[in-house]
Formats: structure tokens, sequence, C-alpha cells
């Protein structure tokens, strides 16, 4: 076997570590979008956390995952709005009725699909291998 044909993995491309990353981008997404109680403080928490690894470990490409996560936010909001744009109402367990006036659900499906599309593309296209450093020989 020649030096030429051993490949080793570049660290920071595996699917394991992008998932890593994608997780943590939810995390932050969900924490300043959903409001949940503290979610501030959670994903400032995060953003801490995914700092300290880029500082610790230098740029990856499974780092680009974030933005990948960052989907779960918009996706969310389009699940909460599923049945509108208009107003929905739903009737409790005691006869008692509610009613809220929902968005369309399709402008975020669309912005949390293109968060997807270019966090993966991103991924792949960063964890190709640069090529040899020496073209082939005659």
């Amino acid at each position: 076997m020649w030096a030429e044909e051993v490949r080793t993995p570049l660290p920071g491309t595996g699917v394991a570590a992008f998932l890593g990353w994608v997780l943590l981008g939810a995390g932050i997404g969900a924490g300043l979008g959903l409001g949940i109680p503290g979610g501030l403080f959670v994903a400032l928490a995060l953003v801490l956390v995914g700092g300290l690894l880029v500082v610790r470990q230098g740029v990856r490409p499974a780092q680009v995952g974030v933005v990948t996560g960052l989907a779960a936010l918009p996706l969310a909001l389009a699940w909460l709005n599923r049945q509108g744009p208009g107003t929905v109402c739903a009737e409790g367990v005691t006869g008692a009725s509610a009613c809220v006036v929902q968005s369309n659900p399709w402008p975020y499906v669309l912005v949390g699909v293109a968060l997807v599309a270019v966090g993966v593309a991103l991924f792949r296209r960063l964890r190709r291998d640069p090529g040899p450093l020496v073209g082939p020989r005659s």
C-alpha cells in the first residue's frame, strides 16, 4: 500500500459529531424562541458551551450542524400553527371553548427546510477531502 492510498478521516467530519452540533443548535433555537421558562438562559448557556468547544477544538466541519439544528425553531412554530391561518377554536372538557389566532405555517416550514438543506449541504461540502497535494504522476 502506497502512502498516497492511505486515507485518515479528518477530525470533526463524522456524522455523530454533526448530529451532536445539530442537537446543540436545536437547544439554542428552542431556548430562544419557544417561550420555555428560563429559555434565554438555557440558550445562552448552550452558546457558551458551543463557543468553548470551538475554542478548544478549533473550527471543524461538523460545527455547521448548528445551522441545521436551528431549523427546529421554525419547524416547531409551523407545527404549532398547523391549523392556521385564521382563528382556531377548541372545546375543553368542561364545554368551554378557547379560540386563538394562528398564522400561516408555510413560511415557517420553508425557513426550516432551507436551514436543514443549507446545513447538510455545507457539512457535505466541508467534510470532503481536499484531494491529493501532488498531481497525478505521468
